[in-house]
């Protein structure tokens, strides 16, 4: 890789002061029902909170986004692009796979029994390394493993709310150090 790709690639944790490129950088896993918009959502709801996780990504432009909503398997990747700012949108890296019972019989690294965190695994191992930073903000705890430290959950009642903030924000910050 020449100086200069090296160079581009390179983006910071602002606030802290921690210099975080996108292949450090934790990886953001997102749903939307339940995050982005209460659900069920009224018409008028639809992606309310996502100006909000928008603002905390401003924040640590390294932070890369992987859909794991279920709108991933309904959708084309770039009509899902298209609802996020003009300045996210780029950042919005792909979609976890949606993986069956057969494909966890051949898969070639152990994942998580939990369906959610499962195709976090699954895009990890073919995406990053296993072990690499990753949040996933969620509705859904059921679907993670009970003890998973990356997961935050919000209501699904109400989404991501301004309490969620500073959760996210701290998630972000302990894994760029």
């Amino acid at each position: 890789m020449t100086k200069v790709k090296a160079l581009s690639k390179r983006r910071f944790c602002t606030e802290a002061g921690i210099t975080m490129n996108t292949e450090t950088a934790p990886i953001l896993f997102l749903d939307f029902d339940g995050v982005t918009h209460p659900e069920p959502p009224d018409k008028d709801q639809l992606f309310q909170s996502l100006p909000l996780i928008e603002s905390v990504l401003r924040r640590h432009p390294g932070v890369l986004v992987i859909l794991s909503t279920t709108w991933r398997t309904k959708y084309p990747l770039d009509e899902l692009k298209d609802l996020f700012s003009s300045d996210i949108a780029g950042r919005v890296q792909g979609a976890t796979p949606v993986l069956s019972l057969y494909d966890l019989a051949w898969y070639p690294v152990p994942l998580s029994a939990r369906s959610r965190q499962r195709e976090i695994e699954a895009w990890l191992h073919q995406n990053r390394k296993q072990d690499h930073p990753w949040i996933a903000i969620d509705d859904r705890p059921w679907w993670f493993e009970s003890e998973c430290s990356n997961l935050l959950v919000t209501n699904p009642h109400t989404g991501f709310t301004e309490t969620d903030v500073d959760r996210l924000e701290h998630m972000i910050l302990r894994r760029c150090s």
